[in-house]
């Protein structure tokens, strides 16, 4: 099976609009991600699925035992009555007063004429107490009788004999349900740490996507939330990126990434980036959120990006549809504002045109607003997918150049 190859042939009409939203170089790579967690979350569904199987056939076992029992109370109760009026109408025949066995051997022995010893003598199988015994101990007399005969589930005539081997067969089979069950469950969490060892951990994404932008700028990257940093017992900040020195002038200047997969209140994400800040002695920290349904209180205000004071951003890693261009924003943004506080401090701004950066920063934040609306407008209207298409790309592609002219206008001639 590893050395397989298959070719997917995609025709869905829906399918194709979605990845038509990503460059053709990253639509293999896009596709695989998407077919890899499809069939771990279908592993894991036969996995729940094999657990109701076995359930529905644990309660159908029970009922069908209830069933069988039932049959068996019914089936044994019928073999003593059986027995019970077998052994009355034996008694009625051997004691009846009138019509009985003993009644005419007693006459015979104890009547005129009749023999004593005869009667209770055991030797004699004519005797009234030989013949007694033998009745009770064909029906009761240990292994050999016939009620014990019965109830001996190795008897292949007895009725338990059946009940036993359904049984076991039954056990049998809900023990192969289980093995299977277990074995499905093993095989989806041994898939589901293969993946995470493979980077698909919220953190990780982020991480690797953030190391993208930084080694084009020159940039180094670090993930650090296993580390603890500046503050005692504190592992804030997952990754830190820091400014290329042939920029700073030597300086260290450093922004801080904090990511985020769960729910939370956008104030205790700022706190945290606050603290993330202090932790890894970064000049600016950014918040990334795998969708807007993230942050619990503010999901429409904030779109995928916006800007907070003591240089904190927020910004939407889409952790199904990875587009990083509000993490590529949020990360120049927060690099110029850097750039320069750092130019400012050491009194070398003076050949920035600082409105002019301002201006384009305002152009890059609305520019980024219409293209997330424009890309949402993508998604639900499928009819519109051309002409959609070719504005996302226009304006994506303005954008970068703007973010490129931004930090060129930021760099001192």
């Amino acid at each position: 099976m590893n050395n397989e190859q298959f070719t997917l042939n995609i025709t869905d009409k829906e399918i194709i609009g979605l990845l038509s939203a990503y460059a053709p170089d990253k639509r293999e790579v896009i596709t695989l991600k998407a077919l890899r967690i499809g069939l771990i979350a279908l592993k894991d569904i036969e996995s729940v699925g094999n657990i109701d199987y076995v359930e529905k056939e644990f309660q159908k076992f029970k009922s069908d035992l209830d069933k069988e029992f039932v049959t068996l109370k019914e089936s044994f109760s019928k073999i003593l009555q059986e027995t019970d009026d077998l052994i009355k109408e034996k008694l009625k025949n051997n004691f009846d007063p009138e019509t009985g066995i003993m009644s005419r051997v007693m006459d015979q022995y104890l009547g005129e004429g009749g023999t004593l010893a005869d009667l209770f003598d055991e030797q004699n199988n004519t005797s009234a107490v030989s013949k007694i015994k033998t009745i009770l101990s064909e029906y009761f007399d240990e292994d050999a009788s016939t009620v014990v005969r019965l109830l001996d589930p190795n008897n292949p005539k007895s009725p338990l004999s059946s009940f036993k081997k359904d049984i076991m067969d039954r056990l049998v089979a809900i023990e192969k349900e289980i093995t299977a069950k277990d074995s499905a469950q093993a095989a989806a969490k041994a898939e589901a740490k293969k993946g995470t060892q493979k980077g698909f951990e919220y953190e990780e994404l982020v991480f690797m996507e953030v190391e993208k932008i930084a080694h084009v700028l020159g940039d180094t990257c670090l993930p650090t939330g296993k580390e603890i940093g500046q503050v005692l017992n504190s592992k804030l900040g997952d990754t830190v990126v820091t400014l290329n020195s042939s920029e700073t002038g030597g300086a260290t200047l450093k922004i801080v990434f904090e990511a985020k997969d769960k729910e939370m209140y956008l104030s205790t994400l700022l706190d945290e980036l606050e603290g993330a800040q202090k932790n890894r002695g970064a000049g600016a920290a950014i918040g990334v959120v795998s969708g807007k349904d993230t942050l619990k209180d503010v999901r429409e205000a904030i779109g995928v990006f916006r800007d907070y004071p003591n240089k904190r951003a927020i910004c939407v890693l889409d952790k199904e549809i990875i587009d990083p261009i509000a993490l590529e924003v949020a990360y120049k943004l927060a690099r110029t504002k850097l750039l320069l506080g750092l130019q400012t401090k050491e009194m070398k701004s003076e050949s920035i045109d600082i409105a002019t950066i301002n201006i384009l920063i305002d152009e890059i934040k609305n520019n980024l607003s219409e293209f997330t609306t424009i890309k949402s407008t993508l998604t639900k209207a499928t009819g519109t997918i051309s002409n959609a298409q070719t504005q996302i790309d226009a304006m994506k592609a303005d954008l970068v150049s703007k973010l490129d002219d931004l930090s060129e206008k930021a760099t001192p001639k």
